[in-house]
């Protein structure tokens, strides 16, 4: 069942729907892109990088046609070419970003895609396709790319959020922070947005390519300094830059671009909610906001939702989220499903293979089968779902996982023990040996990618 649930909320995400949604044509030489009206008067140039890259274009296309003279598509390593798009003489597309990281075929495309830009004038119209994995899909380092790589890793290991991340990536990075639309300019820019960023801050997602947005030495010292990371621990090359008050800053162009959100996680949590109320639960919306450590996240999450199981009518807690939860137990649904949106982070301890999901469903397996049942026969199952939109968590097949307080003693029985596996960061192994994977939700690429999605089923029944 929870299977087929997750499946469903994906299939419901697809960016096909939002941009058929808000784009129509007025006539032959007019877009319409939500209240906004461009003119297809003269050259129409597609420039699209992130995961959701190939998803976004084909309704696009299918719109347009041949009003579109010029493509250039940065996509992941292994995305699946739509054969209409790979024939397409008028489209160049790259595979790039191996492991979400710039890698040289990044590069390439990143140089085509300046190189066709700055030739375009003015009334020739840039529409712009940007989603979650952008910021190593468009890259042109100022530094060394090696040493970009490093600084990334250096901040990813300790749990850098995506907001940290791209502040350094447009620090060291040109076309961040509006560098593309400088190149763009005097053309028009269209950007049509799915946002991986909590609170869609317009800057951070994909590092804010077409978002005019300044990034000082102090900013990036300011970020090393709240995740504990020297500056001296960084490349030679990134030091220098910082240290000598280098700082991204973008001429803005005379007419400023149009940047348009089509889908965010707060869409995600809607979707699922619909999707959980089919199944016959009642679904409670609690905040599209998570964030912080995986582990510590889910312990949180799971003893919230189990400590108000225990009694209904207790209140001595004073976490906010538990008194929402009780609301939720004191409402008389015998089935409810609590649902949050958002993007933890990982702090690397141990030499283990996972990702966020994984991580937070292990830690929340041990919260679970920390609490035996209540005596009373009204205990109630509870499940829960952790999934990734994009389809893919960590350097792993998996996109998320299942667990319940079964779960934690199939591990026991099994000779597994999840609190060795979480202390070394191998939630992946883990599962994979755990009812011979079963408790893995395997979606494969998505073609989007709105954060992740966290579901605590209750089942009273």
């Amino acid at each position: 069942m929870f299977k087929k649930l997750t499946q469903n909320i994906i299939e419901c995400l697809g960016p096909k729907q939002f941009l058929e949604k808000i784009l129509q044509l007025g006539g032959p030489r007019l877009l319409l892109v939500g209240d906004r009206v461009f003119s297809l008067e003269k050259d129409v140039c597609v420039v699209g990088f992130g995961k959701a890259t190939m998803e976004m274009f084909k309704p696009l296309k299918q719109l347009l046609g041949d009003k579109i003279s010029k493509s250039f598509l940065s996509v992941p390593h292994s995305c699946a070419v739509d054969p209409h798009v790979g024939h397409d003489a008028s489209c160049k597309m790259v595979r790039a970003a191996k492991n979400n990281l710039p890698d040289d075929n990044t590069l390439d495309i990143t140089g085509q895609i300046v190189d066709h830009v700055t030739t375009l004038k003015e009334g020739d119209l840039c529409i712009c396709l940007i989603s979650g994995g952008g910021s190593a899909l468009l890259c042109d380092p100022i530094v060394p790319l090696p040493d970009l790589l490093d600084t990334i890793r250096i901040l990813v290991s300790k749990s850098a959020t995506i907001q940290q991340l791209n502040t350094v990536r447009t620090f060291l990075c040109s076309l961040k922070g509006g560098g593309l639309a400088a190149h763009i300019a005097p053309a028009t820019v269209v950007s049509l947005i799915i946002s991986d960023v909590i609170g869609d801050p317009l800057h951070s997602i994909a590092s804010g390519p077409t978002v005019p947005h300044k990034v000082t030495s102090e900013d990036v010292l300011s970020t090393l300094t709240s995740i504990d990371v020297s500056l001296h621990a960084l490349p030679a090359s990134v030091q220098h830059l910082i240290e000598t008050k280098h700082e991204s800053n973008v001429m803005l162009p005379a007419e400023q671009p149009f940047n348009l959100i089509v889908a965010s996680n707060t869409i995600a949590m809607e979707v699922a909610g619909k999707q959980v109320e089919a199944l016959g639960f009642t679904p409670y919306l609690m905040s599209n906001s998570l964030s912080g450590e995986a582990r510590e996240v889910a312990t949180e999450l799971a003893e919230s939702v189990v400590l108000s199981t225990h009694d209904r009518t207790f209140s001595h807690i004073g976490n906010d989220m538990v008194h929402k939860i009780q609301h939720a137990m004191t409402s008389g649904y015998e089935k409810v499903c609590f649902i949050w949106g958002g993007e933890t982070t990982v702090t690397i301890v141990g030499d283990g293979v996972g990702g966020r999901c994984q991580e937070m469903g292990l830690a929340a397996l041990i919260a679970l089968g920390r609490h035996p049942l209540p005596s009373s026969s009204l205990h109630p199952m509870i499940t829960v779902v952790i999934t990734s939109t994009d389809g893919q968590d960590g350097p792993t097949d998996a996109s998320g996982v299942i667990v319940s307080r079964n779960t934690a003693l199939e591990a026991e029985k099994q000779g597994l023990s999840p609190l060795a596996y979480l202390d070394r960061n191998d939630s992946y192994t883990f599962f994979s040996k755990l009812n011979g994977g079963d408790n893995l939700l395997k979606s494969g690429l998505t073609g989007t990618n709105l954060m992740d999605i966290v579901m605590v089923f209750v089942d009273f029944t």
